[in-house]
């Protein structure tokens, strides 16, 4: 594979997109600085928010597009902005479902799962009928099957029904009914796909870190169950990200203090995805360039 801009080839490599709700909107940032430096990853795996980023661009669906878009969450005037395409207008929905706010009752609001899936019908608006198999690039993405406990990894089949299993995260998004399966969002057990993507025959991974840091917790916050939960979800998934990322060639973190529904301000979680991606240029051509 030739690097446009230094006319030398390339080692396969792929990325591994980490979920994380708000955070995941780094992607964004991470893949913008790639292209512009002529770098294009010959395999993505995702799961949750790094799922749908990466599932989009394995799709062929302009980065600008989707930056455009995302930054759109954050703007109090949304008026004023150009008008959009169809496949825009779905895709802002899109990112508009996918933005929780503090509320309880919002939190606990079901998509309405018996009248058909919202979600899924606006990625079917976005990416059609496209199967993970005919996509521009090899693609994987995974899930957890509620009923057997099981990871359940996606690499063909309906992209837009894995995406929307990936994201299922619980208490926000209802599960996805798939065959015998109810699937729920994958990072709750491999928030980190590094091993998803050498599946896919690429034997360089790279691994952008957009975990948030633990902190310390308040000892109020932990005076009722709702309160903590969100908590400890942040404990299990940074512990068991750290032992998945030791398996990547190059992981870099990009130093994301956001909450995973903290939408507020995606124009800046993307831009530091872009500059942590352009910081850590020089380690990442010299990982796929020989």
């Amino acid at each position: 594979m030739k690097n446009p801009k230094s006319g030398r080839s390339q080692r396969r490599w792929g990325l591994a997109l980490m979920g994380g709700g708000a955070r995941g909107l780094a992607h964004l940032g991470v893949l913008e600085a790639l292209a512009a430096a002529g770098l294009t990853p010959d395999a993505i795996a995702g799961t949750s928010m790094g799922a749908l980023i990466g599932g989009f661009r394995a799709a062929g669906v302009p980065l600008e597009e989707i930056r455009d878009l995302a930054a759109e969450l954050g703007s109090p005037r949304r008026s004023e902005k150009p008008r959009l395409g169809r496949r825009s207008r779905n895709m802002t929905a899109l990112f508009q479902q996918v933005m929780i706010g503090t509320s309880r009752d919002r939190i606990l609001k079901k998509i309405g799962f018996e009248r058909g899936d919202r979600v899924e019908s606006l990625l079917k608006e976005i990416v059609g009928d496209r199967r993970i198999e005919d996509l521009d690039m090899p693609f994987a993405c995974n899930a957890v099957d509620v009923l057997s406990g099981r990871e359940v990894v996606f690499t063909g089949g309906l992209l837009r029904r894995a995406l929307r299993a990936s994201m299922a995260y619980p208490l926000v998004f209802e599960p996805v009914r798939w065959d015998k399966m109810l699937l729920i969002d994958g990072g709750l057990v491999h928030s980190a796909p590094i091993d998803l993507v050498r599946a896919l025959n690429v034997p360089i991974v790279i691994a952008p870190d957009i975990r948030r840091p633990i902190g310390r917790f308040p000892a109020s916050g932990a005076a009722h169950a709702f309160k903590y939960f969100p908590r400890i979800s942040q404990i299990v998934f940074a512990h068991q990200a750290e032992v998945q990322l030791q398996a990547a060639d190059l992981r870099y973190p990009i130093g994301l203090d956001v909450e995973m529904f903290d939408f507020s301000d995606p124009e800046s979680i993307i831009a530091q995805g872009r500059k942590a991606t352009e910081d850590n240029l020089e380690d990442i051509r010299a990982l796929v360039e020989p």
